[in-house]
């Protein structure tokens, strides 16, 4: 009896020995994290302050809309374009041109007789054509500047910071033809080609063009840029081709070319040498460009993830980040992509930070940006809300 409590004493000495052993142990490692943590405060406190500022930073706007001239009301057929050129808004509708301040004042009405009119800005410039007919004009804030006729039908048309007009028309002999003018009216440039080309973009001075054509080589589409001037016959240079649909392109600062197609999206030296190129894991809703700093919303349907990919002149560093799946636009404004979802709209700097947002109650299917505005465009009237960042 005597043996069998002492056996039982020694048991129980042993096993509190060794769960104070083991409290010794834990309370060890925990002293030896908290030193590591103390020791590299450096490297993880500023990381942690940068979340926490990166949301304390984003910008809550009201939402409140603007009222006095706002909204303005679209009157006749609903079907209407919007753009800011030159502290101006524009409205393109069935049979006018109206301009209007950004504070909503009106300004002209200038009456036109296109039928499928299109309109595109660059500078203080506005170009109107008559997509599938032969009739185009160019105008500013204070008049129409001229308007003319081609001989054959316009399919899309560009226009440059300085006014120069650049036309794709249908050829009977080609594929297309490209007719170029300068500001006045003047013819300063045609060329028949022997692909068609879906897109234009000036080159900085405006004295040349890279024209983006599209064909389709066993089954598979591929883009090729090509640059022209304009006061030579031959090209400057012609560029591989890119295994996508050229959607969108443009220079950037440093003379990168980018064109963003359907399924990718690339780079090109000023001598036309591909530098990179971003492939998308999804398809492609949406896409905006500006100094070569391209913002693209990607739906991947079999991960059921929406994505905003930013490419910062370069395909080398993409930012990608996890937003609404609700996102249908995205437009890029001085520097900044900013990204409309069913209800709300949130800019990102190219870093990949959320810099400011806005609720909106109403029912809108696009926006435009500028002074610390956006112009909400809705189905049959413009709201305008404060956007500040």
């Amino acid at each position: 009896m005597s043996y069998d409590s002492d056996d039982m004493i020694e048991k129980r000495k042993r096993r509190s020995k060794l769960r104070s052993l083991r409290n010794l142990l834990i309370f060890l490692l925990i002293v030896g994290f908290c030193g590591y943590l103390y020791i590299q405060r450096d490297a993880w406190i500023p990381k942690l302050e940068g979340i926490g500022g990166r949301y304390d930073s984003v910008t809550q706007n009201d939402g409140t809309l603007a009222e006095g001239n706002f909204p303005l009301t679209i009157s006749g057929s609903s079907s209407y374009q919007a753009a800011l050129a030159d502290d101006t808004l524009f409205l393109l509708h069935d049979a006018y041109l109206s301009t209007y301040s950004m504070h909503g004042d009106a300004g002209d009405n200038r009456q036109h007789a296109f039928q499928n009119a299109t309109m595109n800005t660059a500078g203080k410039y506005v170009l109107l054509f008559e997509n599938g007919g032969t009739s185009f004009r160019l105008d500013t804030r204070h008049k129409n500047v001229y308007g003319k006729s081609v001989d054959n039908n316009i399919l899309s048309g560009v226009v440059s910071d300085n006014g120069t007009v650049a036309l794709i028309t249908e050829s009977g002999s080609y594929a297309c033809a490209i007719v170029v003018y300068d500001n006045t009216g003047k013819r300063l440039y045609q060329r028949n080609c022997t692909e068609y080309v879906v897109d234009l973009a000036f080159h900085k001075d405006s004295n040349g063009l890279c024209l983006t054509s599209v064909k389709v080589e066993n089954g598979v589409v591929q883009s090729t840029v090509t640059s022209i001037t304009f006061n030579q016959v031959d090209t400057q240079w012609t560029s591989m081709p890119l295994e996508t649909l050229s959607v969108k392109s443009g220079f950037s600062s440093n003379d990168k070319f980018c064109v963003v197609g359907n399924t990718a999206c690339a780079y090109y030296s000023s001598a036309g040498e591909m530098q990179g190129t971003y492939n998308y894991n999804g398809t492609l809703v949406s896409a905006d460009l500006e100094n070569g700093k391209a913002a693209l919303i990607i739906q991947d349907d079999q991960k059921r993830n929406t994505s905003l990919v930013l490419l910062d002149q370069s395909v080398s560093s993409p930012k990608v980040l996890s937003i609404d799946s609700t996102a249908e636009e995205v437009r890029v404004c001085d520097g900044d992509a900013i990204v409309m979802s069913r209800g709300n709209i949130t800019s990102y700097d190219f870093s990949g930070t959320a810099l400011a947002t806005v609720n909106l109650d109403g029912a809108y299917t696009s926006f435009l940006k500028q002074d610390g505005y956006l112009f909400l465009l809705g189905y049959d009237q413009i709201d305008r809300v404060d956007f500040k960042e």
